[in-house]
C-alpha cells in the first residue's frame, strides 16, 4: 500500500507553523534513517510506502502530541482546512454543497492511498462513511481518526455549519473497516 506525497505536504503545512521548520526538518531527518523514501524531496506526486509515513505519524503523535492517537483527529481536520482552503480541494468550498462533497469520499481517498477504499452515502442531513478495502496489516489509527476528522471538517466548511460524527465501527475497536456517521449540530 502507498500514500501519494499530497498527504506528507498537507502533514508539513499543518506542523511547520506550530512547530517550526527547523524541527519539522528535524523530525523527518530522524525518521528518514530508517525510511529512505523521506531522504529526497517530497512532491505531491511522490508515492511513498505507507510503512514509512505512518511510522512518521507516529512519532509526530509521540513527540509532539505524547502519544495521544486522538490527535489523528486534528490531523485530519488540519489537512482538511488545507485541501479545502489552500490546496486542491478549494474549489469544493465555493460549492456549499453538504451533498456533494459527502459524495466525493471516494475520490478524494484516491488521491491518497492506493489500497482500500471510502465510500459515502447521504441519508437527508445524515452522512455515512465507511473505510474499507485496508489491508489488515495496515489497520492503523491514522486511517480512522485522521481520515474521518478530515471528513467532518470538510463537511463544517463546505457547509458553514458544526457537524457531530458518532463511530459505528473502527480499526481501533478491532472491526475490520471503519464506519462513521456524521450530521449537522
Amino acid at each position: 500500500m502507498k500514500v501519494k506525497g499530497t498527504a506528507f505536504i498537507a502533514r508539513k503545512s499543518m506542523l511547520v507553523p506550530e512547530i517550526g521548520e527547523a524541527r519539522w526538518d528535524a523530525l523527518v531527518a530522524e525518521v528518514s534513517e530508517k525510511e529512505p523514501a523521506f531522504r529526497r524531496p517530497i512532491l505531491a506526486s511522490t508515492v511513498l510506502p505507507i510503512e514509512g509515513f505512518l511510522r512518521l505519524q507516529d512519532e509526530i503523535v509521540r513527540q509532539i502530541y505524547g502519544g495521544d492517537e486522538k490527535s489523528y483527529f486534528d490531523f485530519g481536520e488540519k489537512s482538511a482546512q488545507w485541501s479545502l482552503t489552500q490546496g486542491p480541494y478549494k474549489h469544493l468550498v465555493k460549492s456549499k454543497s453538504y451533498e456533494q462533497f459527502a459524495r466525493l469520499a471516494r475520490g478524494i481517498y484516491a488521491n491518497y492511498f492506493t489500497e482500500g477504499e471510502a465510500t459515502s452515502e447521504v441519508i437527508d442531513d445524515l452522512v455515512r462513511l465507511r473505510i474499507h478495502g485496508v489491508p489488515k496489516q495496515h489497520h492503523h489509527a491514522y486511517f480512522e481518526y485522521a481520515i474521518c476528522g478530515y471528513f467532518k471538517r470538510g463537511l463544517e466548511l463546505v457547509s458553514g455549519k458544526p457537524v457531530v460524527m458518532k463511530a459505528i465501527r473502527g480499526f481501533t475497536r478491532g472491526d475490520s473497516d471503519v464506519f462513521y456517521e456524521f450530521r449537522p449540530a
